[in-house]
């Protein structure tokens, strides 16, 4: 009855106190008939339900790809050049324009975010109830408001900082990236001493997991804050990559408590199977019994049209990064091994090639898309079409659904080993530590640990590596551990932004040579990139345009 309870109320606030569509009508509500803070927080319950009302916003910041378009500009993910997907096509073109659905989702789902957390930061005080359930509820609002901070100002740069629901705070002026991160540090610093390490019933934990963040989260998520701020367009440098350093550390140093692991198999990582593991830090949970009223969209995402189980290809793998990427059981189960044919009106496979095959004519691909096809959102189904929870089989069938209750892996304890590497190399730290980090991640995921190519063709051990080449091959391990998830909390395109190869991406993708995929009877296979970019780079192409929408409500609104 009380989780009855509970959920209407969450419901119930969300309708009332959350409901808006862009940072413009930020405060835009007429608040008679409403609820409000000054009369919601009288209870535990009430601070509960605020905290769901929260995360059924948080949800909704990944439920489906628009939000996450603007994260096609990376090397790891292009788009179909066709269809309907014209929105992130010029994404991943760096030429979209504040129209673009995209860059409007991105921005309104996480202002939304950023008012549902205001709510609690102002009047969650008021509840009268112990401090530290206060804390628990006060720290998950500074943690997500962070991170929707975070996101925003790595997408968009400059952009308006709104603490409070004080309705004279409409047209707000962009505030300096640096004032923004300032913000977020202030916000994950408050959540390191609100948050607990741990929970221990529902709805913070559930499945053996904890769904709302934790302590450890928050230090992990300050340390890649901290790396973002030591990069571009900050290049606050040395100083910030020691600061990075001894977050991630601080995680590393108390697994022995927070209990998190590295899956023996990478198979498992983003399995449907195993959708509840400690290799994840900081996740987002969908249709968590009943908490929230959404589910994760991306199940046809990858697919490729035309092949017989719904897939709606928003997200095609770059060619260049794919043929890059190590051998070994990362890549198998990233990217399809082979590209499968399923019947229209059954669930079974009747054709399976290599993504860069050719007809008989020895012109006409096998697949249209003629790109590596990323799977690792992709379930399986069994010959009844209902989804099977087990780790990602290529040669067994689709399930065609839309939805399912995936929980979406923002930040994994590999990250962390990486980071703690990169950074302790970039600050003066502990080589010898920083190099079995990085060994540790490789371990499980490639078929040669120990040498690794760096950006320049060269070949390196970990064991002769120097501080700098140790640090670009930490930087290079996340790109391929974090490849076509865009949902991650730091992708490879925010990768590439620290450290300012975004221009790279865009000079490779202007050239668009053709690269040699596949050798075959003594002939090459050629492909290269279906997206069209064009023109001169200059550094406005760096962050997406604000919303149309938004610029003509707030005049203020310019960079």
């Amino acid at each position: 009855m009380r989780t009855k309870k509970l959920l209407y109320m969450g419901c119930l606030m969300a309708a009332s106190l959350l409901t808006f569509s862009s940072c413009g009508d930020f405060l835009d509500e007429e608040p008679k008939g409403q609820l409000t803070p000054n009369n919601f927080f009288n209870s535990e319950d009430d601070l509960t339900a605020s905290v769901n009302a929260l995360y059924d916003r948080i949800n909704q910041t990944q439920s489906w790809t628009n939000p996450m378009y603007p994260q096609w500009q990376g090397d790891d993910i292009t788009a179909n050049p066709g269809s309907n997907k014209q929105a992130c096509a010029a994404l991943d073109a760096f030429a979209s324009d504040g129209a673009n659905k995209g860059v409007t989702d991105a921005w309104n789902q996480h202002y939304s975010v950023i008012k549902a957390a205001n709510l609690i930061t102002e009047s969650a005080g008021n509840a009268p109830v112990d401090q530290e359930k206060i804390n628990v509820a006060l720290g998950n609002a500074h943690f997500w408001r962070a991170y929707a901070y975070y996101y925003l100002v790595r997408v968009f740069g400059p952009v308006p900082l709104i603490t409070g629901t004080d309705v004279s705070q409409l047209d707000v002026a962009p505030s300096s990236v640096e004032k923004v991160y300032e913000l977020i540090v202030s916000d994950l610093k408050a959540a390191v001493n609100e948050l607990p390490t741990k929970y221990e019933k529902e709805p913070s934990r559930l499945f053996g997991v904890d769904i709302w963040t934790t302590k450890q989260a928050a230090q992990a998520t300050l340390s890649a804050v901290y790396m973002s701020m030591a990069g571009y367009p900050l290049n606050k440098g040395t100083e910030y990559y020691k600061l990075a350093a001894e977050q991630a550390k601080s995680v590393i140093d108390g697994n022995g408590s927070y209990g998190f692991i590295l899956n023996p198999e990478w198979k498992d990582v983003y399995s449907m199977g195993n959708n509840y593991n400690m290799e994840t830090v900081l996740g987002i949970n969908n249709d968590a019994k009943g908490w929230w009223d959404h589910d994760s969209q991306l199940s046809s995402c990858c697919r490729f049209e035309g092949l017989g189980d719904g897939g709606w290809g928003d997200a095609w793998g770059e060619i260049a990064f794919w043929k890059r990427f190590p051998e070994g059981a990362r890549k198998d189960a990233i990217y399809a091994p082979k590209v499968t044919f399923q019947a229209e009106n059954k669930f079974a496979i009747y054709k399976a090639v290599d993504w860069w095959a050719l007809k008989e004519d020895g012109k006409t691909p096998e697949v249209e898309a003629y790109h590596p096809m990323f799977c690792i959102f992709t379930v399986n189904a069994d010959e009844n079409g209902n989804m099977l929870r087990q780790s990602y089989d290529y040669m067994a069938p689709n399930y065609k659904g839309m939805v399912n209750d995936r929980r979406h892996n923002l930040i994994r304890y590999s990250e962390i080993l990486l980071w703690y590497a990169e950074s302790a190399a970039r600050s003066g730290g502990d080589l010898n530590k920083a190099k079995e980090c990085l060994r540790q991640v490789r371990s499980r995921a490639v078929n040669d640990v120990e040498n690794v190519t760096l950006s320049n063709g060269t070949t390196v051990k970990i064991a002769d590596m120097n501080a700098e080449q140790l640090a670009e091959a930490c930087y290079i391990e996340h790109g391929w551990e974090v490849a076509g998830n865009w949902v991650s909390m730091v992708t490879r395109r925010s990768d590439e932004l620290r450290m300012n190869e975004l221009k790279k991406n865009f000079d490779y993708r202007v050239a668009n040579a053709p690269l040699v995929v596949a050798v075959e009877n003594g002939k090459d296979i050629t492909a290269k990139e279906s997206v069209t970019v064009s023109g001169s780079w200059t550094e406005d192409r760096i962050y997406c345009p604000y919303p149309t929408t938004d610029v003509e409500k707030n005049p203020n609104l310019k960079r």
